[in-house]
């Protein structure tokens, strides 16, 4: 009953506003904080928030990607972090009706990460007259009441905006957007990490050891047996293998933009120098692609690896199987992989996959 009061309370005075009344504080701090930002950028601006805080390296990997993209871009550009209250003023001031809003993309559209989408909620609802798009993300609703009538009031604000333009990142998503979203433009990409180039130069030579890149938090899969039948695999492969991941510990955070890009950096490297990387991270298998490491990626809780390998189809170096405790198959796959003799990431053809989403960077 509480959750639905809030809504309806949400829908009468639209997000920003009630985000606005709940935290006066955050968004004084926040103007004060983001103020000679804004003031310090002329004209017409390309907009990037929601960027992540928080110590996901494939989130941060997002980040960098995006970055790179808008920075092809003529126009000046604007990168901020974590919760948009603290943006509110600032955006309701500075923002002209030329500057383009870009939302950061991922794997939290959904209840899972609620708070993220209570971010993009309270700037959709507050910049009406603006372009607004959203990076390539997966779509995740649970079947509880709760996050059905979360979901109703996401497709309310969404499809009040007359300029939302929205990216899917892999085919099921983009299922699942159209029919919730009818009103606003639906679109297909790859996770925006895959417009990365030239990142797949590593020395084969040099390569030595197995990456094991595993979950564990609420969307893993793997139980402790087949955790320990993989250890067996990359054993067989080389007695060198040891765990990485892509996350370190929360303690870190929050962390700066320029963290994240190092981190991104320094895991890419690490991907680099690996002779086979065993994943079940969906960041695992697309570092693996992008730094041209053999990979046998293993499917995740909501499935958004095995949606997103369709992107990676044609990549030999890259194997997807979707039971982790499938020993014959994971065995056959590490043996493909293994069995190629240079990688080459471009060979895809992603980048030319990105066309509408770049075509709507002005």
């Amino acid at each position: 009953m509480k959750t639905e009061i809030g809504l309806l309370i949400r829908d009468m005075l639209g997000d920003a506003r009630y985000a606005s009344l709940r935290h006066p504080k955050m968004v004084r701090r926040g103007f004060g904080g983001y103020e000679s930002v804004f003031r310090g950028v002329e004209g017409p601006k390309n907009i990037l928030l929601c960027c992540p805080e928080h110590t996901n390296i494939g989130d941060q990997a997002i980040t960098l990607a995006e970055c790179r993209m808008l920075q092809q871009s003529e126009r000046p550009f604007i990168a901020l972090s974590g919760d948009t209250t603290k943006t509110l003023k600032c955006l309701e001031r500075y923002v002209s009706q030329e500057d383009v809003v870009f939302l950061h993309g991922g794997g939290n559209m959904g209840t899972l990460y609620r708070n993220e989408e209570e971010y993009r909620l309270n700037v959709i609802s507050l910049l009406k007259h603006n372009r607004i798009v959203l990076f390539p993300q997966t779509m995740s609703y649970d079947d509880t009441a709760e996050s059905q009538r979360f979901l109703r009031h996401t497709q309310r604000v969404y499809g009040a905006h007359p300029d939302l333009h929205l990216f899917a990142r892999e085919q099921v998503s983009y299922e699942r957007m159209r029919k919730a979203y009818p009103n606003n433009d639906v679109q297909l990409v790859p996770d925006i990490v895959l417009s990365v180039q030239g990142e797949d130069n590593a020395d084969f030579t040099q390569r030595h050891g197995v990456l094991l890149c595993m979950r564990n938090d609420v969307e893993k899969t793997m139980t402790d047996s087949s955790r320990q039948m993989i250890e067996q695999i990359a054993a067989g492969v080389d007695s060198k293998f040891r765990y990485t991941d892509t996350t370190i510990d929360s303690k870190y955070a929050p962390i700066s933009q320029e963290q994240g890009k190092q981190l991104v950096l320094d895991k890419w490297e690490e991907f680099k120098h690996a002779r086979l990387v065993i994943t079940d991270r969906l960041h695992g298998m697309i570092f693996s692609a992008i730094t041209g490491t053999p990979c046998v990626a293993l499917n995740n809780s909501n499935g958004k690896v095995g949606f997103e390998y369709e992107w990676l189809k044609g990549l030999p170096y890259i194997g997807f199987v979707d039971d982790s405790t499938n020993k014959t198959a994971i065995i056959k796959a590490v043996k493909t992989v293994m069995a190629v003799g240079s990688t080459d990431f471009a060979s895809a053809g992603l980048v030319q996959q990105f066309g509408p989403l770049v075509n709507l960077i002005p």
